[in-house]
C-alpha cells in the first residue's frame, strides 16, 4: 500500500490534501469495501439462519438482501455506504433476533398454534404440507343447534368431518377426526387429533441473534478488505 493511502487511513482529515485522481481511487476503494462487507454479512446471515432455525423452504433466506453502492466520482467518503438486511416479507425474523412477544395482528382474534398432529408428532418438526392453514378447509360453526344435546351435536359434526375429509372446528380448535365407528348398540365411537388451537393471544419468542453476529467479522476486517480493494486498483 502506498504512503498516501496509509496516511488517509491513519488520519481521514488528511483527505483534502490528496490529488483529484487519488481521491477518486480512494473513494472507489471505499465503495468496493462496503459492498464486500455487505455481501459477506449477507452470506453470514444466511448461514446463521440455516444453522439456527428449522426452515420449510428457502423463502426466508432469499429475503436477506443488500443494496450495493454504484461507483461514483462525485461523492465524499462520508457518503459511501451499502445497506444489508431482511425484507419486510420476512419481518418475523426481527422478533427472532431480539426476542419478544408474538401478538395477534390488529383485528385478529387469536394466534393459530399448530398442534403435534400437524407436525407429524414432533414439536420440533415443520407443519406438514397438508396441514398448512392455506391448504385447509373446515366445518364452520360452533354453537349447538336448538333441540340437540351436546353429544348428538358433536357426533354429527364428527361424522360430517370424517365423511367429507374436513376438519372440525370445536372449542376454539381445529380437529381431524381420524376414526369414526358405529357400534352395534347404536352407539358411536370416534377419535380426533388437534391440528390447530385458536386460544392464545400472544406467545413469547426466545432471543436467537442471527443478524448482528453476521456483521461482526466483516466490520472487524474492514481495513484488510480496504487494502485488498486498493491493491486491485493499483495503489
Amino acid at each position: 500500500m502506498s504512503k498516501t493511502v496509509r496516511m488517509v487511513l491513519d488520519d481521514p482529515e488528511m483527505f483534502h490534501l490528496l490529488t483529484a485522481d487519488t481521491k477518486e481511487m480512494l473513494i472507489q476503494g471505499a465503495i468496493a469495501t462496503v459492498n464486500m462487507q455487505a455481501a459477506l454479512t449477507r452470506k453470514n446471515a444466511i448461514k446463521n439462519i440455516e444453522g439456527n432455525f428449522t426452515l420449510r423452504n428457502n423463502f426466508t433466506t432469499r429475503q436477506v438482501q443488500f443494496d450495493s453502492m454504484e461507483k461514483s466520482r462525485f461523492i465524499s467518503l462520508s457518503q459511501v455506504k451499502s445497506i444489508v438486511g431482511i425484507t419486510e416479507m420476512a419481518e418475523y425474523m426481527v422478533r427472532q433476533e431480539t426476542g419478544g412477544a408474538h401478538k395477534v395482528k390488529e383485528g385478529g382474534k387469536a394466534l393459530a398454534i399448530a398442534g403435534l398432529h400437524a407436525r407429524g408428532g414432533s414439536s420440533g418438526s415443520l407443519v406438514q404440507k397438508k396441514y398448512r392453514l392455506s391448504n385447509l378447509r373446515k366445518l364452520e360453526g360452533e354453537s349447538k343447534p336448538e333441540g340437540h344435546t351436546f353429544r348428538s351435536w358433536l357426533v354429527s359434526k364428527a361424522a360430517a368431518a370424517y365423511e367429507n375429509n374436513l376438519l372440525m372446528y370445536y372449542n376454539n380448535r381445529l380437529w381431524e377426526v381420524t376414526s369414526f365407528q358405529k357400534k352395534s348398540d347404536a352407539g358411536v365411537e370416534f377419535k380426533k387429533e388437534e391440528v390447530y388451537s385458536f386460544v392464545q393471544h400472544d406467545t413469547q419468542t426466545a432471543q436467537t441473534p442471527w443478524f448482528i453476529p453476521a456483521t461482526e467479522k466483516p466490520a472487524k476486517d474492514v481495513e484488510s478488505i480496504y487494502i485488498s480493494q486498493m491493491k486491485k486498483l493499483g495503489m
